[in-house]
């Protein structure tokens, strides 16, 4: 009986040794195992890794102008940018250490500051400050809103604008792997409505 048990018992062992750890092996992921020899493919993720870059823009605005306190335009419209030469920010860099940079469509920086996340709420601290949701974010994929407002004076007009920001990124995993990156230039792009965006806004109201 004894011998019996002893056998059980090292068969046991020699199993269990011979078990390789699962779990996730993808090194970008937020629960990557470095022991895994089997990937279990349970891999979750943030936007950590990598740099994201932007495919295309949605702007949902509603706007209210007024002169002399008198309501003379009230509209809703959906702006798409799908054109990077026309983004502001192309490539976003979210590094672990909790810096944030920005480049546009030549790589040049155009934003830099710090991030912050609780939850699937994301907060970019740079020269103001913008809170933004996680709508989704894979391996390859990450979609997020900023729901703002502004309000411009421009000759003697105000507007009121609420608007709401949706962009889709994809990420390139090798993008930016070093934060030693070119002096920034041009115009701080911090908000989401830039200056040079609603002063083309404010232009083509005008024609």
């Amino acid at each position: 009986m004894k011998k019996i048990i002893y056998a059980l018992f090292a068969v046991s062992i020699l199993f269990t040794a011979c078990k390789k750890e699962e779990g996730c092996m993808d090194t970008i992921a937020t629960n990557y195992n470095p022991d895994a020899e089997v990937d279990e493919g349970n891999c979750t993720y943030g936007i950590v890794g990598g740099s994201w870059i932007t495919n295309s823009e949605v702007v949902d605005i509603h706007m209210v102008v007024t002169m002399g306190g008198m309501v003379v335009m009230d509209s809703t419209w959906t702006e798409t940018e799908t054109n990077k030469d026309s983004m502001e920010t192309v490539t976003q860099k979210f590094w672990d250490n909790g810096d944030f940079n920005a480049w546009d469509n030549n790589n040049n920086l155009v934003d830099d500051g710090t991030w912050a996340q609780s939850g699937t709420t994301v907060t970019v601290t740079t020269d103001t400050v913008i809170v933004g949701e996680i709508i989704s974010v894979t391996k390859t994929n990450l979609v997020h809103k900023v729901v703002g407002s502004q309000i411009i004076n421009d000759m003697g007009i105000d507007f009121d604008i609420d608007f709401i920001f949706t962009a889709d990124h994809t990420r390139d995993e090798n993008g930016f792997t070093t934060n030693n990156v070119s002096k920034k230039v041009g115009e701080n792009q911090s908000s989401i409505i830039s200056k040079k965006k609603i002063k083309n806004i404010v232009k083509n109201i005008k024609k």
